[in-house]
């Protein structure tokens, strides 16, 4: 019975098939079944899975979004083939899957098996399920004999755990037992038999991977291995159908062929010392003066010990001093650089002041060219104007209509979910003040009834929380309505994308901003690396949009340094965020502040026309310090990169991380701590150098 096994790359969700045919899409009647997020750019019925002719193909039914293997898409009723590591998409943004298997039957996992462990040409059989023990004494194994005592290195890697196992030897064996030189298997692993596989080097310098009589089998860059395959670096080896997945990242040793010319080689073989014929040369090493490192380090330090210690001490002097006069030099640079820079940000600082004037006004200007085409709209009809004229000002009246349309529905979208942020805290301070006049009432009680101190305390103590919450509620609403964060979210959100980050299969949903013209953008590290593993590829789908744009990743900080990345836009034609607080300054505890983005990432931020919209949480600065700043909000979770503003409209911060425990208690990477990690470009861009 044929089988296939998928993974989701997004939640991790395993689905085996055992039949001929998998129907996708969001039909309830189908095989496959796609609901939740990402489903809503699945059709009813999508694509089909079928085993024709002893392998499994990928079929688009007439899909809306289409169908994509491996990222490329296919045409309308194409069939491809697919196998083990292959990656299904459905839609340009929709759910990915991973074939983990695709085989003509389910194997079974091996327990006790007692078939012979190693090739036939070995003469020594270990039985699987027996105890471990150390090879035999005796003469060398015929595939090391013969190749005149030369040895291959290899490294594999397991793609889906990153870990990495190398060997040395001539016949390097792969499995789960102790006897094996390369051992890629999690404790457990039963699929693997002990010796699975090995590899030989063989002696006309060819290195090759023969399944070692596998309970299920060995696959080499998709296909089942039958016989010996000659390996390259790059190729893919699969230990089962449900086994280790090996990349070969590194081969050393064994003739390096490129695949056209490999079928064309003659077949060579290094001589023994002694054999007629030339030998292959020695592998090149690192030369000293033409001396090996040892012998030139030995003499070295020989020749060091000869001189005189008042010599030794005149160079330790020396060396001294101008150690001295280096750090001297360095931190006369660094002070320059500081005032440089003080300087620079002054010159910003009045630049920003003169576009806070200009995005203040961008409404009223926008209504009163509006007004004023109107007007000469009127006076050309009225004065019977060629049809010419009347046109163009009816085409201009209609463009800035659009556009005043435009901010108008920007500002209505913001109040409006401020005023549904507002109603969700009024609900929540009735919520604390009932909660706080029963444990008042509870304590009343208490102290009229003789209770034990130890419960009398404990009602003080839930008294005193409830009444600090209730107080942060407050505060927190007071601040919202005591700013126009409306005209704040008209003028920056537009400037706001959300990220999709591609990595290993799965995809990785965040936030962030554009802050230049040219389209470099802000967002944090861990949306675009995960684990240590950067991105195969990155998306923005900027907001109040539905088509995703490539980005390019530009820099990512150091572990150790701030949790954010920068990005650039391909060929951007878009906004950015007008005024970005570069130095600092502009954020104060208890002050309003307001976040822009996708809390939910794509499924949240999808309108029934398929355009993406952002969401806006308003409270206030709870702490701020040079390297971090805290928001205390209605509703922040899932935010990353999303920029922080103040009431006056200044990006301060890249939102990073919040609390589950604590609703609402966000933490956020001052936008100051990006200036390192910009090109210069964009510091141009920004008024910054």
């Amino acid at each position: 019975m044929p089988y296939l096994k998928l993974r989701n790359a997004r939640s991790g969700h395993t689905f085996e098939f055992e039949r001929d045919q998998v129907r996708v899409g969001r039909a309830p009647d189908l095989e496959l079944t796609l609901e939740g997020e990402g489903s809503e750019v699945v059709s009813g019925n999508h694509a089909r899975l079928a085993f024709r002719d002893g392998a499994w193909v990928l079929e688009d039914t007439g899909s809306t979004n289409g169908t994509f293997l491996d990222e490329k898409r296919l045409s309308a009723g194409q069939s491809v083939p697919i196998a083990t590591g292959s990656v299904v998409g459905f839609g340009s943004a929709g759910p990915r899957f991973h074939v983990e298997a695709a085989a003509e039957q389910k194997l079974v996992p091996t327990l006790v098996e007692g078939q012979p462990a190693v090739s036939p040409d070995d003469k020594t059989v270990q039985m699987e399920g027996l105890p471990e023990a150390p090879p035999p004494p005796g003469p060398t194994p015929p595939a090391a004999k013969d190749t005149g005592g030369r040895k291959i290195k290899v490294t594999l890697r397991e793609d889906r755990t990153g870990d990495v196992v190398t060997g040395e030897g001539a016949r390097l064996r792969i499995g789960r037992g102790r006897e094996c030189e390369l051992r890629p298997v999690q404790e457990g692993d039963t699929t693997v038999s002990r010796v699975h596989a090995e590899i030989v080097l063989k002696p006309d310098g060819a290195v090759v991977i023969r399944d070692a009589q596998s309970r299920n089998g060995t696959f080499i860059n998709g296909n089942q291995l039958k016989a010996e395959h000659e390996i390259r670096e790059g190729d893919y080896i699969v230990l089962g159908n449900e086994g280790p997945h090996l990349v070969v990242t590194k081969l050393e040793g064994g003739r390096q062929l490129e695949p056209q010319q490999a079928a064309a080689a003659a077949p060579t073989r290094q001589q023994d010392e002694g054999e007629a014929g030339e030998a292959a040369p020695p592998k090149p090493r690192r030369s000293f003066g033409g001396k090996g490192r040892t012998v030139f380090v030995r003499e070295l330090v020989e020749e060091t010990s000869k001189k005189s210690s008042a010599t030794l001490r005149k160079a330790v002097w020396s060396f001294t001093f101008l150690l001295v006069a280096g750090v001297g030099g360095v931190y006369w640079y660094v002070e320059q650089q500081a005032q440089e820079t003080e300087a620079a940000l002054e010159q910003q600082r009045q630049a920003l002041a003169a576009q806070q004037a200009i995005a203040d006004s961008m409404q009223t200007a926008a209504t009163a060219e509006y007004d004023r085409l109107r007007e000469d709209l009127d006076q050309a009809r009225s004065s019977s104007a060629p049809a010419a004229v009347v046109d163009s000002l009816r085409q201009a009246l209609v463009r800035a209509q659009a556009r005043t349309d435009a901010l108008e529905q920007s500002l209505r979208r913001a109040r409006t979910e401020l005023d549904r942020q507002l109603a969700q805290a009024d609900s929540q301070r009735q919520i604390r003040e009932s909660e706080l006049d029963r444990l008042r009432s509870e304590m009343t009680a208490a102290i009229q009834g003789s209770v034990s101190s130890e419960l009398l305390d404990s009602l003080r103590q839930a008294v005193s929380n409830a009444e600090q919450q209730l107080s942060g509620i407050e505060g927190r609403m007071r601040a919202v309505r005591g700013v126009d964060l409306a005209s704040v979210a008209q003028t920056n959100q537009g400037a706001v994308g959300l990220v999709s980050a591609y990595i290993g299969g799965r995809i990785f949903d965040g936030s962030g901003f554009a802050i230049t013209a040219s389209g470099y953008f802000l967002t944090n590290r861990h949306v675009v690396l995960q684990r240590g593993r950067r991105a195969d590829s990155v998306f923005v789908t900027m907001a109040d949009q539905r088509r995703m744009i490539r980005a390019d990743i530009i820099n990512v900080a150091q572990p150790t340094g701030p949790d954010l990345a920068v990005l650039q836009i391909r060929n951007y034609n878009g906004p950015h965020v007008p005024r970005i607080d570069w130095a600092a300054t502009k954020a104060r505890q208890g002050e309003p502040a307001a976040l822009i983005g996708f809390p939910a990432g794509l499924a949240a931020a999808l309108d029934r026309t398929q355009t993406i919209r952002t969401s806006m949480a308003g409270g206030i600065f709870s702490q701020v310090t040079p390297d971090e700043i805290r928001f205390d909000g209605f509703t922040v979770g899932g935010s990353s990169g999303s920029p922080i503003l103040n009431a006056s409209g200044e990006v301060v911060a890249v939102h990073r991380a919040g609390l589950a425990e604590a609703a609402g208690l966000a933490f956020a990477v001052p936008v100051r701590l990006a200036i390192p990690l910009l090109p210069a470009a964009a510091l141009r861009e920004a008024g910054l150098r």
